[in-house]
């Protein structure tokens, strides 16, 4: 259980900081995008702008003058020109493409002066795609675009993001290998941070398993003895209710101690496997259970699907059928029923153990399968329940790979395992 807490606190360490990082690298590409964005449609407004006032800007004059008087222009307006401030140079190192169409649709002219990967006649067809887009800004194939209207004219005007496309596009792949690095790096911090924070807890329990086991071996001999001449004196004071009160708690106690011991193997020692023919096992370990639900006046039934494998061993297999069977009948008042249903559904193994009995609190539920823990309304001793059995069966359940939980509805307490 320590292990798997420890496997779980890392596990889920790991999982916040990938999500943590994942996020910081989204919002960071997110931002610089839209940044980036914003910044290319300002420098194409200030490039129709220019247009507007000078025609295309030749290379010594690429800024629009201080003191321009633009009207208004229809659907993409410039009549509040956007502040450039540290981008200026940026504006005047940028490589532009732009057409100028006529009202009516023919090319009026164009600037494709700088090398690019456009003709001018492939120039003209591209700036006629961005128009016949629907768009009047955007970006298409690493071409930053805005499209604005005159009196007299349709401008198309472009910008190459190459350059700054391709330097975002370093930024996140740097960022993603030093953002693994870092994970990596953290993970390896954060698995010694498990250890020195779990150790203390792995020693303990590792001790208290060791303790359990140890107390339980050097108890068996004593109370063997204890029971040994408990019988020996019962022959000899027959009818004794000291003694017999002796020979009770003894066996009491011993089986107790049998159960911690059972509990202990299962925790410490992985069982040998092999593939076993559950519903012949389930019946076989079942059937010993007619005689003692009868003599309570229980109302036994079962349904066992035929030839379903498990790979499991068989030792600890029995032990749960056993105790989930005897448990059903302990707690089924005269009268009651116990239902027991072993089938195969989806590939995965369902085995449920159904009793007539008062429901179990829900905030109870989790806790029956711990040591010792008992329902307020079970305090009142049972033969041969001693608050292990349940504890041993959720241990035989997970060393299986599966799963065990509780469930109550209409009057009946369902005790439900599922191996995959």
């Amino acid at each position: 259980m320590i292990f798997k807490s420890k496997r779980r606190f890392v596990g889920t360490l790991m999982i916040i900081l990938v999500f943590f990082i994942v996020a910081i690298l989204g919002i960071i590409y997110f931002t610089t995008g839209k940044q980036t964005e914003k910044e290319n449609q300002e420098m194409l407004k200030y490039f129709a702008l220019a247009y507007d006032e000078n025609g295309f800007p030749s290379a010594d004059s690429l800024m629009p003058s201080n003191n321009m008087d633009i009207a208004p222009i229809e659907n993409n307006s410039l009549d509040e020109p956007p502040v450039l401030s540290d981008s200026v140079h940026r504006y005047q190192v940028s490589t532009f493409y732009a057409v100028s169409f006529n009202t009516d649709g023919s090319t009026k002219e164009l600037l494709n002066d700088v090398p690019s990967s456009f003709s001018d006649e492939e120039l003209v067809v591209y700036a006629k795609s961005l128009l016949n887009s629907g768009n009047t800004s955007g970006v298409s194939e690493n071409v930053a675009y805005l499209i604005t209207y005159g009196d007299d004219y349709i401008l198309v005007s472009m910008m190459d993001t190459v350059v700054i496309d391709n330097t975002i596009s370093y930024l996140m792949k740097n960022m993603l290998v030093f953002g693994i690095i870092a994970v990596i790096i953290l993970f390896g911090i954060s698995n010694l941070i498990a250890n020195w924070v779990m150790s203390p807890m792995e020693q303990a329990y590792q001790k208290q398993k060791q303790f359990i086991s140890d107390a339980g071996h050097e108890l068996k001999t004593p109370i063997s003895t204890i029971g040994a001449n408990a019988t020996i004196l019962a022959r000899e004071l027959p009818n004794n209710s000291w003694l017999e009160n002796i020979i009770y708690e003894n066996d009491r106690m011993s089986a107790i101690i049998t159960q911690l011991l059972d509990l202990a193997r299962l925790e410490a020692v992985s069982p040998e496997m092999a593939t076993i023919n559950f519903s012949e096992l389930c019946l076989a370990n079942i059937m010993p259970f007619e005689a003692t639900a009868f003599e309570a006046g229980i109302d036994f039934n079962y349904e066992i699907a035929d030839d379903i494998a498990i790979l499991g061993n068989q030792a600890n297999l029995e032990k749960l059928i056993s105790i989930l069977t005897d448990n059903a009948i302990s707690h089924c008042p005269p009268s009651g029923k116990v239902r027991i249903l072993l089938r195969k559904d989806s590939g995965k193994i369902k085995l449920s153990v159904a009793n007539t009995g008062d429901e179990i609190a829900l905030s109870d539920r989790e806790k029956i399968f711990e040591r010792f823990y008992k329902t307020d309304s079970s305090h009142q001793d049972i033969k041969g329940h001693y608050g292990l059995g349940l504890s041993i069966a959720k241990a035989i359940v997970l060393e299986h790979k599966g799963k065990i939980w509780v469930d109550c509805r209409d009057g009946i307490v369902y005790f439900n395992v599922v191996f995959s």
